[in-house]
């Protein structure tokens, strides 16, 4: 999609290196997590509080997840009815789904600055052994719902301008991915890696 989608193609780089950072964030947690085990099991010593940090990783790469899946089309949708209507339909509902799907990202955004203020005010801190202020995770948290919302608006404008143009481009840009897409993206994924040497013995 972000080939040949000029919005996408600008939101990438951004979202693709929040991607890069989360997953390596996750090898970190999972290191983490394997000493904590060891160190219960070998030395009966607890590092305390990263399970904590698992529950705040798990909130905070959910949301910052979110705009990158939509870029590289991984929403699930569910299309079996889709390809059978008229182009002209198709480009009307995948406009439509576009639009409503970033008026939910704007809502999820504002509900989770309210969220975060209200724990400014409240000088919330967690009921745990790290005693985590509770603006700092729901602050990451918000920045992914923001980073979707600001995505995904981009995006349904796009489509909704195009549904105005050139409604062909809508189903192109803007429709599910069909399997030929699929098999296009993992080959290109696969080739984007360079060639494998071969193993010798």
């Amino acid at each position: 999609m972000t080939r040949d989608n000029p919005v996408a193609r600008r939101l990438e780089p951004a979202v693709r290196l929040v991607a890069i950072i989360g997953g390596w964030w996750l090898l970190g947690l999972a290191f983490l997590t394997c000493v904590e085990i060891l160190c219960r099991k070998l030395l009966n010593v607890s590092l305390q509080g990263v399970d904590e940090i698992g529950a705040y990783t798990l909130a905070v790469f959910s949301t910052l997840s979110f705009a990158y899946a939509l870029l590289v089309k991984s929403h699930t949708r569910v299309d079996f009815l889709l390809a059978h209507l008229p182009g002209p339909l198709r480009a009307l509902l995948n406009a439509t789904a576009y639009v409503l799907l970033a008026a939910l990202a704007v809502f999820a955004a504002w509900r989770g600055w309210w969220v975060l203020e209200e724990s400014i005010e409240f000088q919330s801190h967690a009921n745990s052994p790290l005693g985590t202020p509770m603006w700092l995770p729901q602050g990451l948290w918000l920045v992914g719902l923001v980073a979707f919302a600001i995505s995904a608006t981009a995006l349904a404008l796009h489509a909704a301008w195009l549904m105005l143009t050139d409604w062909r481009r809508v189903n192109r840009l803007y429709g599910p991915m069909t399997i030929e897409d699929e098999v296009e993206t993992e080959a290109g994924a696969i080739l984007a890696r360079g060639p494998v040497e071969e193993f010798r013995a």
